[in-house]
């Protein structure tokens, strides 16, 4: 994948004005106190990708990642 505009490849976007905005495409909401007193938040991210020219992009098929110690 190329990235930026320069490059003629992919550039990020983010969303804005979602609710309960913290920064721009990063929404937090309270979700609540539990009996134990532990806050919960939920924490979304909203991204999209504007893809500037065909060939910025790739696609593996068939690929196997692993780990070997």
């Amino acid at each position: 994948m190329r990235t930026g505009e320069q490059n003629q490849g992919v550039v990020g976007l983010h969303q804005t004005g979602i609710p309960d905005e913290y920064q721009p495409g990063l929404s937090v909401r309270f979700m609540g106190i539990d009996d134990k007193a532990i806050i919960s938040y939920l924490v979304s991210a909203y991204y999209s990708a504007a893809v500037l020219v065909p060939d910025a992009l790739g696609v593996l098929e068939h690929v196997e990642i692993g780990r070997q110690d």
